[in-house]
């Protein structure tokens, strides 16, 4: 295993899946229990085998990031994600970074599938989060006059469980996801750590850009 100095300028959230947060904070070196690649970009090549099963590939997916200075708990909590507030304090529009990856048709994924429904589960919190003080209400006016909880208070719990549910599922990362995880880039973008957890398909991606990626198991934050 090749132990090797890397120092990313930023870092990248992927589908709402960050296992740290404020990886940006200078000096900061995280290690990982699995290898990573190290792989220049112009020339990058994934096999044509799936990531997730090394079964071989019948159609091609994406694998996107979007580089920031730091990673979020909440991608909502965040003034870019939504292009009001963006056009509001004049921010530009996130530059979003693919990359096409060979699948087997089992783990063939549309972005549009996942967009519908964390759009849906996106709705659904609005939803609740507006009839919320409704049900604080009904508990409130039940509990002051000694009377037991109303349903459509406990309705509203079920609803919200339900929710919160829907919201884990949606947001959780796909099989793809799970699989090609992007850390981060270098400086002038030039190359791209990636985390693949199938080690066979590490080995064939490593066998395809032999010339342009090496192996490594840390990485500095700036």
């Amino acid at each position: 295993m090749i132990t090797y100095f890397n120092r990313l300028n930023c870092t990248f959230e992927l589908s709402g899946t960050p296992k740290d947060v404020f990886f940006y904070l200078a000096g900061y070196r995280k290690y990982f229990d699995e290898p990573i690649v190290r792989a220049r970009i112009s020339r990058l090549r994934f096999p044509k085998t799936c990531p997730v099963c090394c079964a071989p590939s019948t159609s091609i997916s994406t694998v996107s990031a979007t580089p920031q200075n730091k990673q979020w708990l909440r991608p909502h909590w965040n003034p870019a994600f939504y292009a009001r507030e963006r056009r509001r304090i004049g921010l530009p529009n996130p530059i979003t970074k693919s990359f096409l990856v060979h699948v087997c048709e089992e783990h063939h994924i549309t972005d549009d599938g996942d967009a519908r429904m964390r759009c849906l589960a996106m709705l659904f919190a609005a939803l609740l989060s507006g009839l919320s003080i409704f049900a604080l209400i009904f508990v409130g006016s039940d509990l002051s006059s000694g009377r037991g909880i109303h349903p459509l208070a406990i309705a509203y719990l079920v609803g919200l469980s339900l929710s919160l549910t829907f919201g884990y599922v949606a947001f959780r990362p796909n099989a793809l996801e799970a699989s090609v995880r992007i850390i981060g880039f270098d400086f002038d973008f030039e190359r791209v750590w990636l985390e693949l957890k199938n080690a066979e398909y590490r080995r064939q991606f490593i066998m395809e850009n032999q010339a342009i990626s090496e192996i490594v198991n840390w990485v500095e934050m700036a």
